[in-house]
């Protein structure tokens, strides 16, 4: 994620990760890995790896949601992550409204 800087674009970043991979150099994010994960499906993807959080989840429809939310909240506040957006916008802290 370029940020919002003056004449960074996405396609301009991801062009430069892919010549420093071609080049044999190993980086982080690489685009091609990006989408074919998914942006955000990828931190569901690897929830049950090491490097990952057993308590991530993914909502695709509003009724389960609904059924499945208020028991993971019951374990302290969650961050949800709207699936559109990688600039820090669409994200917020939910917490119980009885402060636990």
């Amino acid at each position: 994620n370029p940020g919002v800087v003056d004449g960074v674009t996405n396609s301009k970043l991801d062009g430069l990760l892919r010549n420093i991979n071609k080049a044999g150099i190993p980086c982080m994010a690489q685009p091609d890995v990006q989408l074919r994960m998914g942006a955000k499906d990828s931190l569901v993807s690897i929830r049950n790896l090491a490097c990952g959080m057993p308590d991530t989840y993914a909502y695709y429809e509003i009724p389960e949601m609904y059924k499945t939310f208020p028991e993971t909240i019951k374990d302290g506040p969650r961050v949800m992550k709207q699936n559109r957006g990688s600039q820090g916008e669409g994200i917020w802290i939910c917490k119980r409204a009885d402060g636990q």
